[in-house]
């Protein structure tokens, strides 16, 4: 069995898979700058960066943009996964959408999702797909409550596992490699939210 979580978002979708017992993580950002890459390919994580389509101006342009980005981007996902997983048993867990969220940027992100969610349907079924509240996600790892609810939390909480691999080594004991001065760069925490995403898979689907 292979598990699979992915944090998804326009701009830094991460994934976290587990097959044969090892932990890869994996993202595919929009337009990082390279001295990010680096840091990143350093701690042993695989990076597709992707470009900017030309938005154009009118709705229409604008339309035809998203459905290309969305493509675009579902269609590295897909082939990455293809590539990884060959004639194996999979199910990939997602965070659904926050409670009450709206609004245009909702949306995009909705249907920027459900476009990757139909691909690795056609794939896998939709019934080896899972989806779970941002808040479940959370008490998995330790940080439901009000004051335990940033990304420093999860990110520690992530430190604190029994996971052998570099990504997690160098957070614990050399941060620095990962940060701009003292922020963390653009996808860490998308990185630690998608193994949360696989771990809520294990314990809540107990396959």
């Amino acid at each position: 069995m292979i598990y699979v979580g992915i944090d998804f978002s326009l701009n830094k979708t991460a994934c976290c898979i587990l097959k044969n017992n090892l932990f890869s993580f994996n993202i595919w950002p929009l337009e990082l700058d390279e001295k990010s890459i680096k840091k990143l390919i350093n701690a042993d994580i695989y990076v597709d960066n992707r470009q900017r389509l030309n938005k154009g101006e009118t709705s229409s342009e604008k339309f035809r943009y998203h459905i290309s980005m969305a493509n675009n981007l579902s269609n590295k996902i897909v082939k990455f996964l293809e590539e990884t997983i060959q004639n194996e048993k999979v199910v990939i867990g997602f965070e659904g959408s926050s409670f009450g969220s709206s609004g245009d940027a909702a949306l995009q992100l909705a249907g920027y999702q459900y476009i990757l969610v139909n691909k690795l349907g056609k794939l896998y079924g939709l019934k080896n797909i899972y989806t779970y509240a941002p808040l479940t996600i959370k008490s998995i790892a330790g940080c439901a409550t009000k004051d335990k609810r940033g990304k420093a939390f999860m990110i520690k909480a992530f430190i604190e596992k029994d996971i052998k691999h570099k990504f997690k080594y160098v957070l614990k004991d050399n941060s620095i490699m990962l940060k701009k001065k003292t922020n963390y760069i653009s996808g860490i925490d998308d990185l630690v939210d998608s193994y949360f995403i696989l771990e809520t898979l294990r314990i809540k689907e107990n396959i």
